[in-house]
């Protein structure tokens, strides 16, 4: 791993750096942050309203931050979006035992400082890498930020055991708030590509890539997923099981080890023409390990999903952003329209965000709190097993057309 980040340009190893503090500071308060707006109601509506808002707020705010991204930089409004995402933990250390009355501005605040991130996030991505390298740099990129998660979650997890009430939650707030402005300072200097200054949106909606247009229906899905299953309830459900916080932190601190060992022994193998199969896989035993712990939430269960989940989302996440970069550039002029890609892609991905927190909502109205998180635990990852045959129809298909003697 060492051979492969030194050969790296130094302006990619700052990048790399500055993301692995940013992610330090949100592996410390990321799956605590879930469990203290639980404790606010006791119900999961609050942690669904969160989900909801900030994901409507993409939905609106991508379009405005990639123009702004063109005016300055897409690594400007990555620094940018550090900063929000400390006035997003200023917004619940301020308001705490209130937050409930202010979770639309929570929510507004995190979609926004999303928003600004990963427009740098993906421009740096595509203008840093290429895409025979991409799957290597993604999963280095892994390691490195699995290296703070190894640590930060059982160090939090600590903190808030030792503190009666909501005290420990804000310690660890404002720890996270000091690592946000650390990777702000790393982040000057990376300086970035510029992008053209003229927008390309509609010719990219009315002529994209094929590959692109075919991914449509799979982003969707991707974004019903995210916007309840990642987001919240993996976190909700180790965390019923493992019985409190500092369980909770030793279970995500196993789980980052074994993540670790996934990301080094992938970036070793990684291979462009092994998307599908490892996307497969992935799919395959998260769906598995999730209808495990939620038939049996026992501590064995528990274990043999520390296993399971780190490994599968790493496949799953990695071969997916690997896929949607590679569609981008199947577009022969990419590198003017790329920056146009990025915001297309957040309206699949948003809508199905809403979409499956909207599914969740429906299913409390329907379902009491006991059957609720095993329930909706079980359901939402045969989305991803779904999603196997139309990327199998999308990237392999095509191939084998060719090969025949057919295309």
């Amino acid at each position: 791993m060492i051979k492969i980040f030194n050969s790296f340009s130094t302006e990619l190893k700052f990048y790399l750096i500055m993301n692995g503090l940013f992610s330090f500071g949100t592996s410390l308060s990321a799956i605590f942050q879930s469990v203290f707006l639980w404790k606010l109601d006791k119900t999961y509506s609050l942690l669904a309203y969160y989900s909801l808002f900030w994901s409507v707020s993409i939905i609106f705010c991508f379009g405005i931050c990639a123009w702004f991204a063109r005016k300055t930089s897409p690594m400007i409004t990555m620094r940018l979006g550090f900063i929000f995402y400390l006035i997003t933990y200023l917004i619940m250390l301020l308001f705490h035992h209130s937050l409930s009355h202010h979770i639309f501005l929570m929510g507004i605040s995190m979609g926004l400082a999303m928003s600004l991130y990963y427009v740098g996030v993906h421009m740096a991505v595509l203008d840093l890498t290429t895409n025979d390298k991409r799957d290597q740099f993604l999963y280095i990129e892994g390691i490195l930020f699995t290296v703070g998660g190894i640590i930060a979650p059982f160090l939090s997890g600590i903190i808030i055991s030792q503190f009666k009430g909501m005290i420990g939650y804000y310690i660890v707030f404002i720890a996270t708030c000091i690592f946000f402005f650390l990777s702000f300072l790393v982040s000057l200097k990376v300086k970035g590509n510029p992008v053209s200054e003229k927008s390309y949106l509609w010719e990219v909606l009315k002529n994209p890539s094929r590959e692109w247009k075919r991914m449509y229906p799979v982003m969707l899905a991707d974004g019903v997923v995210s916007g309840v299953y990642t987001t919240f309830l993996i976190t909700m459900i180790t965390f019923k099981v493992a019985g409190g916080e500092f369980s909770l932190g030793v279970f995500n601190t196993a789980a980052e080890v074994m993540s670790m060992l996934a990301f080094y022994v992938l970036a070793k193998f990684s291979n462009p023409d092994y998307r599908i199969a490892i996307f497969s896989i992935g799919s395959i035993s998260i769906l598995l390990g999730s209808i495990l712990i939620s038939a049996y939430p026992v501590i064995l269960s528990l274990i043999i999903f520390a296993v399971i989940q780190p490994v599968a989302m790493n496949m799953i996440n990695t071969s997916m952003n690997a896929m949607i970069y590679s569609s981008i550039e199947k577009d022969p002029q990419y590198k003017v329209r790329r920056l146009d890609y990025i915001i297309i892609r957040e309206i699949p991905l948003g809508v199905g965000r809403i979409i499956g927190v909207l599914i969740f909502l429906l299913m409390r109205k329907y379902l009491n709190m006991e059957q609720l998180l095993p329930i909706s635990f079980s359901l939402f990852p045969i989305i991803y097993v779904i999603m196997v045959p139309t990327l199998y129809w999308i990237w392999k298909k095509p191939s084998l057309v060719t090969k025949n003697g057919n295309g």
